[in-house]
């Protein structure tokens, strides 16, 4: 039977899960924000493609700042930071008019997008050392939800709301996350009294870097998907834009589902296997798309992509976890940053096959399926062989979460 102070702590842990995946949400919505906006500004091509960047600039600079940060000071204060920053950039950009104000709220809500999605990774990770791959999915699941919220939004109250409105509605929302993030009870940070110099040292283990160069393959075949999917939809078929758009409907739907999926399936297989086979799946969509001549069979390739490539990254955050649990904040800094490096990689990388040939953008996800798979089965090799060597900590095998007051 469990004790009422076992329950209590239960309780405090799955509201603090709920908190810090809405925040996860709020990451989602943020990301491609600007993608949303950018119809609606009165600006050139020119200078929308560049105030597209400067969220993505904002969130690669927190990104690579804020893991040291969440080790010695705890997620609390870098979740309340990151949604104060979002909730007053989004509140302020409909009264911004010009170009330069609405970069510098840009960047600002990339800083504080940087800060959150390495804040709520870490966090989860530490909460779920029994399950981090499966929870983490969840969590990217969360995300997914959020990247679709806003197109949806706006598409529904067309006419009703402007944009304007749905900026100070995604701003109240933030806010709203931030009161509940004070509310909440979080663990005490890991290495508060431990000096910057000896925590940045785990960084010198090649085995960090492997997991960063697997997000690197990763973001970049998922935001050269993202990017490319409808417009090689469309040359290949020579079909109309809104016909191609529903191939990208289908692998954004199918990399939400896949992540909600793996939440069960990892724990039939276990994380390597599930990275294995997720490869082998966005190998097998890529040969689909191929090898089809019709909108279905095509855009069936790009839904069967889309389920390899959901639990890859998450899963792969689980496993660094699994590997450094102490120095979770640091770690996850520093390989979501290297994740986002390939993030910008890929979209660029699929320009330069597209000149070529539109169905070469298709090498992209089969290239990096395959750079994927092979250094899932490096680091599988390789995790247990340095764990006595970590300068700070060994691996949690205990299976035990960070403890919640």
């Amino acid at each position: 039977m469990i004790s009422p102070s076992a329950k209590e702590k239960t309780i405090r842990r799955a509201s603090l899960l709920a908190t810090v995946n809405a925040c996860m949400f709020v990451f989602g919505i943020v990301l491609l924000l600007m993608g949303s906006l950018l119809p609606t500004l009165k600006f050139g091509n020119g200078r929308s493609g560049s105030l597209g960047s400067f969220p993505l600039v904002g969130i690669l600079i927190a990104t690579a700042l804020v893991g040291p940060v969440l080790d010695k000071l705890g997620a609390k204060a870098a979740l309340v930071v990151a949604l104060a920053l979002i909730a007053s950039a989004l509140a302020a950009i409909p009264s911004l008019g010009s170009y330069a104000a609405l970069a510098v709220a840009a960047l600002i809500y990339g800083l504080g997008a940087g800060v959150l999605n390495a804040s709520a990774n870490a966090l989860v990770s530490g909460l779920s050392a029994s399950g981090r791959g499966a929870a983490l999915n969840l969590l990217g699941f969360s995300f997914s939800l959020g990247a679709v919220a806003v197109p949806l939004l706006l598409s529904l109250t067309k006419g009703r709301f402007s944009p304007a409105t749905v900026l100070y509605i995604l701003a109240a929302a933030s806010a709203a996350i931030l009161v509940s993030v004070l509310m909440q009870e979080f663990p005490a940070p890991t290495h508060a009294s431990t000096p910057l110099g000896s925590l940045l040292k785990v960084l010198d283990q090649p085995i960090v870097w492997l997991f960063g160069a697997l997000l690197f393959f990763e973001s970049c075949n998922e935001n050269c998907m993202f990017v490319w999917a409808a417009k090689v939809a469309q040359e290949l078929l020579h079909t109309s834009a809104q016909r191609a758009e529903l191939v990208l409907l289908g692998l954004s739907a199918s990399l939400g589902a896949g992540r909600l999926c793996a939440v069960f399936w990892l724990k039939g297989i276990g994380d390597r296997n599930t990275i294995l086979l997720s490869a082998g799946i966005a190998v097998t969509g890529a040969i689909v798309v191929l090898s089809s001549a019709t909108l279905a069979g095509v855009a069936t390739g790009f839904c069967i992509i889309g389920l390899g490539l959901s639990a890859i990254f998450p899963t792969i955050l689980g496993m660094a976890g699994d590997r450094f649990p102490r120095e979770t904040g640091t770690v996850f800094g520093a390989i979501i940053a290297v994740g986002l490096v390939g993030g910008i990689a890929g979209p660029m990388l699929g320009s330069w096959a597209a000149m070529f040939n539109p169905a070469r953008v298709l090498v992209v996800p089969l290239v990096a399926a395959i750079g994927v798979a092979a250094l899932t089965w490096i680091v599988s090799r390789l995790k247990f062989a340095v764990a006595a060597n970590s300068p700070i900590t060994a691996p949690n095998t205990s299976g035990t979460p960070c403890d919640v007051p």
